[in-house]
Protein backbone atom coordinates (compact mmCIF):
# COMPACT_ATOMS: atom_id res chain seq x y z
CA UNK A 1 0.00 0.00 0.00
CA UNK A 2 2.93 2.32 0.60
CA UNK A 3 3.59 2.35 -3.15
CA UNK A 4 0.17 3.78 -3.97
CA UNK A 5 0.80 7.39 -2.86
CA UNK A 6 4.17 7.37 -4.60
CA UNK A 7 2.65 6.08 -7.84
CA UNK A 8 -0.19 8.57 -7.76
CA UNK A 9 2.27 11.32 -6.91
CA UNK A 10 4.46 10.37 -9.84
CA UNK A 11 1.57 10.57 -12.28
CA UNK A 12 0.43 13.92 -10.88
CA UNK A 13 3.99 15.20 -11.06
CA UNK A 14 4.27 14.22 -14.73
CA UNK A 15 0.92 15.84 -15.49
CA UNK A 16 1.88 18.96 -13.57
CA UNK A 17 5.16 19.42 -15.38
CA UNK A 18 3.61 18.54 -18.75
CA UNK A 19 0.74 20.98 -18.54
CA UNK A 20 2.65 23.62 -16.58
CA UNK A 21 5.41 23.60 -19.17
CA UNK A 22 2.85 23.58 -21.94
CA UNK A 23 1.15 26.67 -20.48
CA UNK A 24 4.43 28.57 -20.50
CA UNK A 25 5.08 27.31 -24.04
CA UNK A 26 1.70 28.63 -25.18
CA UNK A 27 2.47 32.08 -23.77
CA UNK A 28 5.82 32.13 -25.56
CA UNK A 29 4.32 31.08 -28.87
CA UNK A 30 1.47 33.56 -28.70
CA UNK A 31 3.77 36.42 -27.82
CA UNK A 32 6.14 35.49 -30.62
CA UNK A 33 3.25 35.20 -33.06
CA UNK A 34 1.83 38.59 -32.09
CA UNK A 35 5.20 40.23 -32.67
CA UNK A 36 6.09 38.57 -35.97
CA UNK A 37 2.58 39.07 -37.43
CA UNK A 38 3.16 42.81 -37.26
CA UNK A 39 6.58 42.66 -38.90
CA UNK A 40 6.48 39.93 -41.60
CA UNK A 41 4.11 39.90 -44.63
CA UNK A 42 1.34 37.33 -45.21
CA UNK A 43 3.23 35.63 -48.03
CA UNK A 44 6.25 35.06 -45.78
CA UNK A 45 4.09 33.14 -43.32
CA UNK A 46 2.65 31.11 -46.18
CA UNK A 47 6.09 30.05 -47.43
CA UNK A 48 7.22 29.40 -43.87
CA UNK A 49 4.16 27.24 -43.12
CA UNK A 50 4.72 25.11 -46.20
CA UNK A 51 8.43 24.80 -45.36
CA UNK A 52 7.52 23.60 -41.87
CA UNK A 53 5.21 20.88 -43.15
CA UNK A 54 7.70 19.78 -45.81
CA UNK A 55 10.55 19.48 -43.30
CA UNK A 56 8.32 17.43 -41.03
CA UNK A 57 8.61 14.52 -43.45
CA UNK A 58 12.41 14.06 -43.22
CA UNK A 59 12.12 15.10 -39.60
CA UNK A 60 10.03 12.03 -38.88
CA UNK A 61 12.72 9.89 -40.43
CA UNK A 62 15.34 11.74 -38.42
CA UNK A 63 13.61 11.09 -35.11
CA UNK A 64 12.53 7.64 -36.40
CA UNK A 65 10.01 7.23 -33.58
CA UNK A 66 12.93 6.81 -31.19
CA UNK A 67 11.55 9.19 -28.55
CA UNK A 68 8.34 7.15 -28.41
CA UNK A 69 10.37 3.94 -28.17
CA UNK A 70 12.22 5.34 -25.16
CA UNK A 71 8.98 6.45 -23.49
CA UNK A 72 7.30 3.09 -24.16
CA UNK A 73 10.25 0.96 -23.03
CA UNK A 74 9.25 -1.51 -20.34
CA UNK A 75 12.76 -1.06 -18.93
CA UNK A 76 15.08 1.69 -20.15
CA UNK A 77 18.48 -0.02 -20.21
CA UNK A 78 21.84 1.38 -21.26
CA UNK A 79 21.83 -0.77 -24.39
CA UNK A 80 18.46 0.60 -25.50
CA UNK A 81 19.40 4.18 -24.65
CA UNK A 82 22.76 4.08 -26.47
CA UNK A 83 21.21 2.38 -29.50
CA UNK A 84 18.60 5.14 -29.68
CA UNK A 85 21.31 7.80 -29.48
CA UNK A 86 23.34 6.24 -32.28
CA UNK A 87 20.36 5.87 -34.57
CA UNK A 88 19.14 9.41 -33.90
CA UNK A 89 22.55 10.86 -34.73
CA UNK A 90 22.85 8.94 -38.00
CA UNK A 91 19.32 9.63 -39.22
CA UNK A 92 19.54 13.28 -38.20
CA UNK A 93 22.66 14.00 -40.22
CA UNK A 94 21.29 12.09 -43.22
CA UNK A 95 18.01 14.03 -43.19
CA UNK A 96 19.82 17.36 -42.85
CA UNK A 97 21.74 16.54 -46.03
CA UNK A 98 18.54 15.55 -47.87
CA UNK A 99 16.79 18.81 -46.95
CA UNK A 100 19.75 20.91 -48.05
CA UNK A 101 19.85 19.21 -51.46
CA UNK A 102 16.08 19.04 -52.07
CA UNK A 103 15.27 22.63 -51.05
CA UNK A 104 15.48 24.20 -54.56
CA UNK A 105 13.29 21.44 -56.06
CA UNK A 106 10.58 22.05 -53.46
CA UNK A 107 10.71 25.78 -54.16
CA UNK A 108 10.17 25.10 -57.86
CA UNK A 109 7.29 22.68 -57.15
CA UNK A 110 5.31 25.30 -55.20
CA UNK A 111 6.47 28.22 -57.30
CA UNK A 112 7.89 29.98 -54.22
CA UNK A 113 11.60 30.88 -54.58
CA UNK A 114 11.81 31.93 -50.93
CA UNK A 115 11.18 28.32 -49.88
CA UNK A 116 14.80 27.40 -50.58
CA UNK A 117 16.27 29.49 -47.77
CA UNK A 118 13.45 28.61 -45.37
CA UNK A 119 14.01 24.89 -45.92
CA UNK A 120 17.78 25.05 -45.58
CA UNK A 121 17.60 26.98 -42.33
CA UNK A 122 14.95 24.69 -40.88
CA UNK A 123 16.93 21.63 -41.96
CA UNK A 124 19.81 22.59 -39.65
CA UNK A 125 17.77 21.59 -36.62
CA UNK A 126 18.11 17.92 -37.58
CA UNK A 127 21.81 17.93 -36.77
CA UNK A 128 20.87 17.76 -33.07
CA UNK A 129 17.06 17.70 -32.68
CA UNK A 130 16.60 13.88 -32.97
CA UNK A 131 19.28 13.20 -30.38
CA UNK A 132 17.87 15.92 -28.16
CA UNK A 133 14.42 14.29 -28.34
CA UNK A 134 15.87 10.96 -27.22
CA UNK A 135 17.69 12.60 -24.31
CA UNK A 136 14.59 14.51 -23.17
CA UNK A 137 12.42 11.39 -23.46
CA UNK A 138 14.92 9.42 -21.39
CA UNK A 139 14.74 12.04 -18.65
CA UNK A 140 10.95 11.74 -18.62
CA UNK A 141 11.00 7.94 -18.71
CA UNK A 142 13.17 7.71 -15.58
CA UNK A 143 11.01 10.16 -13.65
CA UNK A 144 12.71 13.53 -14.25
CA UNK A 145 9.99 15.48 -16.07
CA UNK A 146 11.00 18.76 -14.47
CA UNK A 147 14.48 18.86 -15.97
CA UNK A 148 13.14 17.79 -19.37
CA UNK A 149 10.50 20.53 -19.35
CA UNK A 150 13.01 23.21 -18.35
CA UNK A 151 15.37 22.16 -21.15
CA UNK A 152 12.58 22.34 -23.75
CA UNK A 153 11.21 25.67 -22.53
CA UNK A 154 14.64 27.26 -22.38
CA UNK A 155 15.33 26.16 -25.94
CA UNK A 156 11.99 27.48 -27.16
CA UNK A 157 12.51 30.83 -25.46
CA UNK A 158 16.00 31.17 -26.93
CA UNK A 159 14.70 30.37 -30.41
CA UNK A 160 11.88 32.92 -30.20
CA UNK A 161 14.17 35.65 -28.92
CA UNK A 162 16.85 35.10 -31.55
CA UNK A 163 14.35 34.95 -34.42
CA UNK A 164 12.48 38.05 -33.23
CA UNK A 165 15.68 40.06 -32.81
CA UNK A 166 17.03 39.09 -36.24
CA UNK A 167 13.65 39.77 -37.90
CA UNK A 168 13.41 43.19 -36.27
CA UNK A 169 16.95 44.27 -37.13
CA UNK A 170 17.20 42.87 -40.65
CA UNK A 171 13.57 42.79 -41.80
CA UNK A 172 14.28 39.48 -43.55
CA UNK A 173 11.35 37.01 -43.36
CA UNK A 174 13.92 34.20 -43.38
CA UNK A 175 14.51 34.99 -39.70
CA UNK A 176 11.27 33.12 -38.99
CA UNK A 177 13.12 29.90 -39.78
CA UNK A 178 15.77 30.51 -37.10
CA UNK A 179 13.53 29.79 -34.12
CA UNK A 180 13.46 25.99 -34.43
CA UNK A 181 17.19 25.42 -35.10
CA UNK A 182 18.20 27.67 -32.19
CA UNK A 183 15.67 25.92 -29.93
CA UNK A 184 16.99 22.50 -30.99
CA UNK A 185 20.63 23.32 -30.26
CA UNK A 186 19.78 24.90 -26.90
CA UNK A 187 17.60 21.99 -25.76
CA UNK A 188 20.25 19.53 -26.91
CA UNK A 189 22.95 21.24 -24.86
CA UNK A 190 20.84 21.32 -21.71
CA UNK A 191 19.61 17.75 -22.09
CA UNK A 192 23.17 16.46 -22.57
CA UNK A 193 24.22 18.00 -19.27
CA UNK A 194 21.05 16.68 -17.61
CA UNK A 195 21.42 13.08 -18.73
CA UNK A 196 25.11 13.06 -17.90
CA UNK A 197 24.51 14.23 -14.35
CA UNK A 198 21.12 12.70 -13.49
CA UNK A 199 20.48 9.60 -15.62
CA UNK A 200 21.10 6.21 -14.02
CA UNK A 201 20.28 3.17 -16.15
CA UNK A 202 20.50 -0.57 -15.71
CA UNK A 203 23.05 -2.66 -17.59
CA UNK A 204 20.35 -4.96 -18.97
CA UNK A 205 21.08 -5.55 -22.67
CA UNK A 206 17.88 -7.37 -23.66
CA UNK A 207 16.88 -4.68 -26.18
CA UNK A 208 19.44 -4.72 -29.02
CA UNK A 209 19.58 -2.17 -31.80
CA UNK A 210 17.82 -4.49 -34.24
CA UNK A 211 14.60 -4.69 -32.24
CA UNK A 212 14.72 -0.96 -31.63
CA UNK A 213 15.19 -0.33 -35.33
CA UNK A 214 12.19 -2.51 -36.17
CA UNK A 215 9.85 -0.68 -33.79
CA UNK A 216 11.18 2.77 -34.68
CA UNK A 217 10.81 1.93 -38.37
CA UNK A 218 7.14 1.16 -37.90
CA UNK A 219 6.58 4.33 -35.86
CA UNK A 220 8.31 6.37 -38.54
CA UNK A 221 6.19 4.91 -41.32
CA UNK A 222 3.01 5.50 -39.36
CA UNK A 223 4.04 9.07 -38.49
CA UNK A 224 4.70 9.74 -42.18
CA UNK A 225 1.14 8.65 -42.97
CA UNK A 226 -0.18 10.88 -40.16
CA UNK A 227 1.78 13.86 -41.44
CA UNK A 228 0.64 13.26 -45.00
CA UNK A 229 -2.99 13.34 -43.90
CA UNK A 230 -2.49 16.46 -41.78
CA UNK A 231 -0.40 18.43 -44.29
CA UNK A 232 -2.06 17.54 -47.60
CA UNK A 233 -4.86 20.13 -47.24
CA UNK A 234 -2.35 22.96 -46.73
CA UNK A 235 -0.13 21.73 -49.56
CA UNK A 236 -3.02 21.63 -52.02
CA UNK A 237 -4.47 24.94 -50.84
CA UNK A 238 -1.06 26.63 -50.95
CA UNK A 239 -0.38 25.38 -54.47
CA UNK A 240 -3.81 26.42 -55.81
CA UNK A 241 -4.54 29.57 -53.78
CA UNK A 242 -1.01 30.98 -53.41
CA UNK A 243 1.32 31.92 -50.54
CA UNK A 244 -0.94 34.74 -49.32
CA UNK A 245 -3.80 32.37 -48.56
CA UNK A 246 -1.35 29.85 -47.11
CA UNK A 247 -0.18 32.60 -44.76
CA UNK A 248 -3.73 33.27 -43.58
CA UNK A 249 -4.25 29.52 -43.20
CA UNK A 250 -1.10 29.11 -41.10
CA UNK A 251 -1.93 31.94 -38.69
CA UNK A 252 -5.50 30.70 -38.17
CA UNK A 253 -4.33 27.13 -37.70
CA UNK A 254 -1.69 28.23 -35.21
CA UNK A 255 -4.38 29.31 -32.75
CA UNK A 256 -5.73 25.75 -32.66
CA UNK A 257 -2.40 23.97 -33.15
CA UNK A 258 -0.96 25.40 -29.94
CA UNK A 259 -3.62 23.92 -27.61
CA UNK A 260 -4.03 20.74 -29.65
CA UNK A 261 -0.31 20.02 -29.35
CA UNK A 262 -0.49 20.75 -25.63
CA UNK A 263 -3.37 18.32 -25.13
CA UNK A 264 -1.92 15.53 -27.26
CA UNK A 265 1.56 15.87 -25.80
CA UNK A 266 0.24 15.92 -22.25
CA UNK A 267 -1.96 12.88 -22.79
CA UNK A 268 0.88 10.93 -24.40
CA UNK A 269 3.41 11.81 -21.72
CA UNK A 270 1.02 10.77 -18.96
CA UNK A 271 -0.69 7.80 -20.60
CA UNK A 272 1.98 6.10 -22.74
CA UNK A 273 4.41 5.30 -19.87
CA UNK A 274 1.43 4.22 -17.72
CA UNK A 275 0.13 1.86 -20.39
CA UNK A 276 3.66 0.52 -21.00
CA UNK A 277 4.11 -0.19 -17.28
CA UNK A 278 0.78 -2.01 -17.00
CA UNK A 279 1.44 -4.06 -20.11
CA UNK A 280 4.87 -5.11 -18.76
CA UNK A 281 3.21 -6.17 -15.49
CA UNK A 282 0.56 -8.20 -17.31
CA UNK A 283 -2.26 -5.96 -16.07
CA UNK A 284 -5.29 -5.27 -18.28
CA UNK A 285 -5.43 -2.01 -20.20
CA UNK A 286 -9.22 -1.62 -20.25
CA UNK A 287 -9.58 0.96 -17.49
CA UNK A 288 -6.65 3.22 -18.43
CA UNK A 289 -7.71 2.97 -22.08
CA UNK A 290 -11.22 4.08 -21.16
CA UNK A 291 -9.92 7.01 -19.14
CA UNK A 292 -7.50 8.05 -21.87
CA UNK A 293 -10.43 8.47 -24.26
CA UNK A 294 -12.48 10.21 -21.57
CA UNK A 295 -9.69 12.72 -21.03
CA UNK A 296 -9.42 13.29 -24.78
CA UNK A 297 -13.13 14.20 -24.83
CA UNK A 298 -12.21 17.39 -22.98
CA UNK A 299 -10.94 18.66 -26.32
CA UNK A 300 -14.53 19.19 -27.45
CA UNK A 301 -15.05 21.65 -24.60
CA UNK A 302 -11.72 23.41 -25.05
CA UNK A 303 -12.10 23.85 -28.79
CA UNK A 304 -15.74 24.81 -28.47
CA UNK A 305 -14.52 27.73 -26.38
CA UNK A 306 -11.90 28.43 -29.03
CA UNK A 307 -14.52 28.47 -31.78
CA UNK A 308 -16.50 31.03 -29.78
CA UNK A 309 -13.76 33.35 -28.57
CA UNK A 310 -10.95 32.43 -30.97
CA UNK A 311 -11.86 34.81 -33.82
CA UNK A 312 -11.83 37.82 -31.48
CA UNK A 313 -8.64 36.58 -29.81
CA UNK A 314 -6.84 36.11 -33.13
CA UNK A 315 -7.91 39.55 -34.35
CA UNK A 316 -6.46 41.05 -31.18
CA UNK A 317 -3.32 38.94 -31.40
CA UNK A 318 -2.43 39.59 -35.05
CA UNK A 319 -3.72 43.12 -35.45
CA UNK A 320 -5.31 44.61 -38.60
CA UNK A 321 -5.01 42.98 -42.01
CA UNK A 322 -5.64 39.39 -40.92
CA UNK A 323 -9.43 39.25 -41.27
CA UNK A 324 -9.17 36.30 -43.68
CA UNK A 325 -7.39 34.26 -41.01
CA UNK A 326 -9.95 35.22 -38.35
CA UNK A 327 -12.78 33.75 -40.44
CA UNK A 328 -11.08 30.34 -40.52
CA UNK A 329 -10.70 29.90 -36.75
CA UNK A 330 -14.02 28.08 -36.01
CA UNK A 331 -13.37 25.52 -38.76
CA UNK A 332 -9.89 24.79 -37.41
CA UNK A 333 -11.33 24.47 -33.89
CA UNK A 334 -13.64 21.66 -35.07
CA UNK A 335 -10.74 19.89 -36.77
CA UNK A 336 -8.55 20.28 -33.69
CA UNK A 337 -11.07 18.62 -31.38
CA UNK A 338 -11.22 15.65 -33.75
CA UNK A 339 -7.42 15.52 -33.86
CA UNK A 340 -7.26 15.06 -30.09
CA UNK A 341 -9.66 12.10 -29.90
CA UNK A 342 -8.12 10.47 -32.98
CA UNK A 343 -4.59 10.86 -31.58
CA UNK A 344 -5.70 9.36 -28.26
CA UNK A 345 -7.10 6.39 -30.17
CA UNK A 346 -3.80 5.96 -32.00
CA UNK A 347 -1.90 6.04 -28.68
CA UNK A 348 -4.19 3.31 -27.35
CA UNK A 349 -3.74 1.09 -30.39
CA UNK A 350 0.02 1.58 -30.21
CA UNK A 351 0.07 0.59 -26.54
CA UNK A 352 -1.98 -2.52 -27.40
CA UNK A 353 0.51 -3.45 -30.09
CA UNK A 354 -2.24 -3.31 -32.74
CA UNK A 355 -0.03 -2.13 -35.57
CA UNK A 356 -2.22 -3.40 -38.39
CA UNK A 357 -5.21 -1.59 -36.92
CA UNK A 358 -3.20 1.64 -36.79
CA UNK A 359 -2.24 1.42 -40.44
CA UNK A 360 -5.69 0.41 -41.65
CA UNK A 361 -7.37 3.26 -39.80
CA UNK A 362 -4.89 5.79 -41.12
CA UNK A 363 -5.40 4.56 -44.68
CA UNK A 364 -9.15 5.08 -44.27
CA UNK A 365 -8.45 8.61 -43.03
CA UNK A 366 -6.22 9.32 -46.02
CA UNK A 367 -8.82 7.99 -48.45
CA UNK A 368 -11.61 10.14 -46.99
CA UNK A 369 -9.36 13.21 -46.87
CA UNK A 370 -8.26 12.63 -50.46
CA UNK A 371 -11.83 12.42 -51.72
CA UNK A 372 -12.65 15.61 -49.84
CA UNK A 373 -9.68 17.44 -51.34
CA UNK A 374 -10.71 16.43 -54.84
CA UNK A 375 -14.09 17.98 -54.22
CA UNK A 376 -12.52 21.08 -52.65
CA UNK A 377 -10.40 21.79 -55.71
CA UNK A 378 -13.46 22.89 -57.65
CA UNK A 379 -14.67 25.30 -54.97
CA UNK A 380 -11.33 27.06 -54.42
CA UNK A 381 -12.50 27.97 -50.90
CA UNK A 382 -10.14 27.35 -47.95
CA UNK A 383 -13.03 26.15 -45.77
CA UNK A 384 -13.58 23.25 -48.17
CA UNK A 385 -9.99 22.07 -47.69
CA UNK A 386 -10.32 22.30 -43.89
CA UNK A 387 -13.59 20.35 -44.05
CA UNK A 388 -11.86 17.57 -45.98
CA UNK A 389 -9.32 17.16 -43.19
CA UNK A 390 -12.03 17.18 -40.50
CA UNK A 391 -14.05 14.55 -42.37
CA UNK A 392 -11.04 12.25 -42.53
CA UNK A 393 -10.45 12.55 -38.77
CA UNK A 394 -14.12 11.97 -37.94
CA UNK A 395 -14.35 8.83 -40.06
CA UNK A 396 -11.00 7.58 -38.76
CA UNK A 397 -12.10 7.88 -35.13
CA UNK A 398 -15.43 6.24 -35.95
CA UNK A 399 -13.50 3.28 -37.38
CA UNK A 400 -11.47 3.11 -34.15
CA UNK A 401 -14.61 3.05 -31.99
CA UNK A 402 -16.27 0.35 -34.09
CA UNK A 403 -13.17 -1.84 -33.93
CA UNK A 404 -12.77 -1.42 -30.14
CA UNK A 405 -16.43 -2.33 -29.65
CA UNK A 406 -15.96 -5.47 -31.71
CA UNK A 407 -12.84 -6.58 -29.81
CA UNK A 408 -14.00 -5.61 -26.28
CA UNK A 409 -10.97 -3.36 -25.90
CA UNK A 410 -13.13 -0.84 -24.05
CA UNK A 411 -16.73 0.24 -23.70
CA UNK A 412 -17.15 2.13 -26.96
CA UNK A 413 -20.69 3.13 -26.00
CA UNK A 414 -19.46 4.85 -22.85
CA UNK A 415 -16.78 6.67 -24.85
CA UNK A 416 -19.36 7.85 -27.40
CA UNK A 417 -21.56 9.16 -24.58
CA UNK A 418 -18.58 11.00 -23.13
CA UNK A 419 -17.84 12.52 -26.54
CA UNK A 420 -21.45 13.63 -26.98
CA UNK A 421 -21.61 15.16 -23.50
CA UNK A 422 -18.45 17.19 -24.03
CA UNK A 423 -19.48 18.03 -27.59
CA UNK A 424 -22.76 19.50 -26.31
CA UNK A 425 -20.87 21.68 -23.84
CA UNK A 426 -18.42 22.74 -26.53
CA UNK A 427 -21.20 23.58 -28.98
CA UNK A 428 -22.87 25.78 -26.38
CA UNK A 429 -19.61 27.61 -25.79
CA UNK A 430 -19.11 28.11 -29.53
CA UNK A 431 -22.60 29.51 -30.08
CA UNK A 432 -22.72 31.88 -27.12
CA UNK A 433 -19.11 32.97 -27.67
CA UNK A 434 -19.81 33.83 -31.29
CA UNK A 435 -22.92 35.75 -30.25
CA UNK A 436 -20.99 37.63 -27.56
CA UNK A 437 -18.25 38.54 -30.04
CA UNK A 438 -20.72 40.14 -32.45
CA UNK A 439 -23.40 41.48 -30.07
CA UNK A 440 -21.38 42.54 -27.04
CA UNK A 441 -18.16 43.41 -28.82
CA UNK A 442 -14.86 41.58 -29.26
CA UNK A 443 -13.04 39.25 -26.90
CA UNK A 444 -14.49 40.65 -23.64
CA UNK A 445 -17.99 40.17 -25.00
CA UNK A 446 -17.26 36.59 -26.07
CA UNK A 447 -15.77 35.71 -22.69
CA UNK A 448 -18.68 37.34 -20.86
CA UNK A 449 -21.21 35.40 -22.93
CA UNK A 450 -19.41 32.10 -22.33
CA UNK A 451 -19.03 32.66 -18.57
CA UNK A 452 -22.37 31.07 -17.56
CA UNK A 453 -21.61 27.93 -19.58
CA UNK A 454 -18.08 27.73 -18.18
CA UNK A 455 -19.44 28.19 -14.65
CA UNK A 456 -21.93 25.40 -15.25
CA UNK A 457 -19.14 23.09 -16.44
CA UNK A 458 -17.14 23.95 -13.33
CA UNK A 459 -20.01 23.28 -10.95
CA UNK A 460 -20.92 20.03 -12.70
CA UNK A 461 -17.33 18.89 -13.28
CA UNK A 462 -17.84 15.72 -11.27
CA UNK A 463 -20.36 14.64 -13.93
CA UNK A 464 -17.82 15.12 -16.72
CA UNK A 465 -15.99 11.89 -17.50
CA UNK A 466 -12.83 13.76 -18.47
CA UNK A 467 -12.58 15.25 -14.98
CA UNK A 468 -13.10 11.89 -13.31
CA UNK A 469 -10.53 10.29 -15.60
CA UNK A 470 -7.71 12.49 -14.32
CA UNK A 471 -8.44 11.41 -10.75
CA UNK A 472 -8.62 7.76 -11.76
CA UNK A 473 -5.24 7.71 -13.52
CA UNK A 474 -3.33 7.83 -10.27
CA UNK A 475 -5.47 5.07 -8.75
CA UNK A 476 -4.68 2.78 -11.65
CA UNK A 477 -1.08 2.59 -10.50
CA UNK A 478 -2.03 0.95 -7.19
CA UNK A 479 -0.93 -2.64 -6.86
CA UNK A 480 -3.81 -5.10 -6.72
CA UNK A 481 -6.44 -2.59 -7.74
CA UNK A 482 -7.61 -4.69 -10.65
CA UNK A 483 -8.26 -7.57 -8.31
CA UNK A 484 -10.11 -5.57 -5.69
CA UNK A 485 -11.83 -3.01 -7.83
CA UNK A 486 -15.17 -3.50 -9.57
Amino acid sequence: MTDAPKSAGRVLSVLGWSYGGAAVSVILQLGYTAWTARVAPHSAFGAYAIALTVTQLPGLIATAGLATCVLRAEQLSRALFHAALRLSLLTGVACWAVVEVAAPWCAALWGMPELTLFLRLLGCQYLVAPTGCVLVSALRRVGLPGYATVAELTGQAAGCVVAAVVLTRTGSPAALALALPVAAFTTFGLSVSGTGAKLSLSRNSDAPSGSLLGLSGFLTGFALLRTLGASAPLWVAGRLLGPGMAGLWSRAQLLSDVPVNVLIKGLNQAAVPLLADRRSQGLPLTRPAQHLLYAASAGFVAFGALAGAGPAALALLLGPGWEGAVALVPAFAVSAALQVVYAAGCALDLARGARRDLIRTQLVLLAVTGVGLVGAVGSREPLSFIAAAAAGLAVGHAVQLIRWHGTDTLGAGAVVRAHLTHLAAGACLAVVGSWGNSALGGLPGAVLAMSPVLLGCLLLRSRLSSYRAVAEIGLLRRPGLERSGP
